[in-house]
């Protein structure tokens, strides 16, 4: 019997723990977890003893040179993805990166402090094609797998409502969903300089990655090829900016942004005349609200993945659920609120990294791929070039 896939976590921030937390739950694979590498030296350890990972260090290219690593997960500040990516490829060592699969964070030399504001969105978008492509020539010289951290296409609320569509041989003619809640927790999501972009390129990406998806397999059903984004058009603001908003006292949602949007709103044209609809906003309060809604010609499936009603449960004071989680991104206890029973297990994470385990052992194309994270990042640029100019880009030239 071969031995085991040897994954090394890369980071030790929020995404490394949730991944480490998520491959606990992975039944069914061999695989062990066998580093955990990071710039913090502190942190990597304190990690690495949660998780009972037996090698902990501070160097990536160190990481890389380890014959005993078969697999790098990537979870990384979002301008490290690329090079990391590439760096792994050149060794040939698998790759499992997290969303997105890159950005563009500034001109080589900018500071600190550059600002987007006033920066063309399509000198942007040509960055991020480039990248695309130097990822995929990587990839297919190198000859490593490339798994995307696109949970949403392992969600099981998504995945049955992919099978129901398949079950009913459904033309999927409009997709419309979404994923908001009331601002990022990182001071990182606050500039384009160390995000990339704001709500679109953080939370958008997965309604988008979803619906992008959800087309590829239809196309795959129907005619043996991936159905694609053809067109894309877009509107992005900084609602937190409205005078009226400003004026108000206390302020319930993130409201410091810099120079990056938190609304967003895309409509993809797709090469078979369907569309999608997708938003992402950090104003909204109540806690996450992460739906997909696929409008068939035999069906329509609506995929809840935050809030759902799996757990339903009322308090008239929010300090007797203290002790107790609920679920991400409440702002109160008290009143009806959704508890989710396994947070993890709903959103998809812990199938994901089970498919990615299973797609690399037996050398197979994971369902989120090169193909997904590529199509994803083009769009959004693409949507900050829409919104700029206030017309439809066609994306003939960027896949």
């Amino acid at each position: 019997m071969s031995q085991p896939l040897r994954i090394a976590i890369v980071g030790s921030g929020f995404a490394a723990h949730f991944h480490l937390a998520s491959y606990r739950k992975v039944h069914g694979e061999r695989f062990e977890i066998v580093a955990l590498c990071g710039r913090n030296e502190a942190r990597v350890a304190t990690l690495a003893r949660e998780f009972g990972v037996p090698r902990s260090l501070t160097s990536y290219d160190e990481l890389l040179r380890d014959a005993g690593v078969d697999v790098v997960d990537l979870c990384v500040p979002n301008h490290l993805h690329v090079p990391y990516a590439l760096a792994a490829a050149k060794h040939g060592k698998h790759i499992i990166c997290e969303k997105p699969l890159g950005g563009y964070f500034g001109p080589p030399d900018a500071g600190a402090d550059w600002s987007a504001d006033g920066c063309s969105r399509a000198s942007m978008l040509s960055d991020v094609v480039a990248q695309v492509r130097s990822v995929r020539a990587a990839v297919a010289r190198a000859g490593v797998m490339f798994c995307y951290g696109e949970n949403w296409v392992c969600a099981p609320p998504v995945v049955k409502l992919n099978r129901l569509m398949a079950a009913s041989d459904s033309v999927i003619l409009r997709i419309e969903a979404e994923e908001s809640h009331s601002g990022s927790h990182a001071a990182y999501s606050r500039r384009w300089r160390t995000a990339g972009g704001g709500s679109l390129l953080r939370m958008g990406v997965h309604p988008i990655g979803a619906a992008l998806w959800l087309k590829q397999e239809e196309g795959r059903r129907r005619g043996g090829r991936p159905i694609r984004p053809a067109s894309v058009s877009a509107t992005v603001a900084r609602l937190s900016d409205i005078t009226a908003f400003r004026a108000q006292a206390p302020h319930h949602v993130v409201d410091d942004w810099v120079d990056v949007e938190d609304f967003g709103t895309v409509t993809i044209g797709f090469d078979d005349g369907s569309v999608a609809q997708l938003t992402s906003t950090d104003t909204r309060l109540g806690g996450i609200r992460n739906f997909l809604s696929a409008y068939g010609s035999r069906a329509v499936v609506t995929a809840n993945i935050n809030p759902n009603t799996a757990c339903q449960a009322y308090t008239p004071d929010g300090q007797y659920f203290a002790g107790e989680y609920l679920v991400e991104k409440i702002e109160t206890r008290e009143g009806w609120s959704f508890p989710a029973p396994d947070e993890d297990a709903i959103t998809g994470y812990p199938e994901e990294l089970r498919e990615f385990v299973s797609a690399i052992s037996a050398r197979r194309e994971p369902k989120s791929g090169l193909a997904l994270a590529g199509d994803t990042l083009v769009v959004v640029y693409a949507a900050y070039l829409s919104a700029a100019e206030g017309r439809s880009v066609s994306l003939k030239e960027c896949l």
